[in-house]
């Protein structure tokens, strides 16, 4: 089985690719939806966030604004929420991917947003990283702004001005795919990644020491 990472900024569209690779029938690990999971009312997660942010608890619910505030607050709450978090969801990841293995998949996807900050690369065999110019990614912010999301444009850059760089993921990616443009371009690339994938019929570190990785799609 192959594993493919995939990684990228925020609103690098990302969500897009995960989204094509399920629908070609691929398998996805999205740890978003499992941080989600975990922080829902009464999940998992809350208890120990409880014990360590209380402020940002009330009634088995945690308020993310507070914990962002936090965040923004002091340099210390970052770290000690990822300690709490990061080992939950590798839990989680380690099942998915026990579950592809006894299915016998060819392909499965880890969709991180912090794949190399979580330690996670180090269990795939392909790495895909998306990326979008910055102009396009704050546009997509500010429209999930006025639909409805919590994180305004401000807190958005204040966040990527914390995230790993673009010039850094792209040094570090085997695959990079560029959105922006259409939705169908962007299909294109990652059919042609899973057949190429499927029809090498090889590992993908025994790809990555050939010839057939290292693509930009753009």
């Amino acid at each position: 089985m192959q594993v493919i990472g995939l990684t990228g900024g925020m609103a690098a569209g990302k969500s897009t690719v995960a989204a094509l690779f399920r629908h070609a029938g691929v398998p996805v690990f999205d740890a978003d939806a499992c941080v989600r999971d975990l922080q829902r009312p009464h999940g998992l997660a809350i208890a120990p966030l409880a014990k360590a942010f209380p402020m940002a608890v009330q009634r088995g619910r945690l308020d993310k604004a507070v914990l962002r505030a936090l965040i923004a607050e002091d340099k210390t709450v970052l770290p000690r929420l990822e300690a709490i978090l990061h080992p939950l969801v590798r839990q989680r990841r380690q099942d998915f991917l026990a579950q592809c293995r006894a299915g016998n998949v060819p392909l499965c996807v880890l969709d991180i947003p912090l794949l190399w900050e979580s330690g996670a690369d180090k269990q795939c065999d392909v790495i895909v990283v998306v990326e979008a110019p910055l102009g396009v990614r704050l546009a997509r912010i500010r429209k999930r702004h006025k639909q409805g999301g919590a994180m305004s444009e401000g807190d958005a850059k204040a966040l990527l001005a914390r995230q790993m760089t673009d010039q850094e993921r792209r040094r570090r990616a085997d695959i990079v795919i560029k959105t922006g443009l259409s939705r169908g371009y962007a299909a294109q690339q990652v059919f042609r990644l899973i057949a190429d994938l499927q029809k090498a019929g090889k590992s993908a570190s025994q790809k990555r020491s050939s010839t057939g990785l290292g693509w930009e799609f753009s």
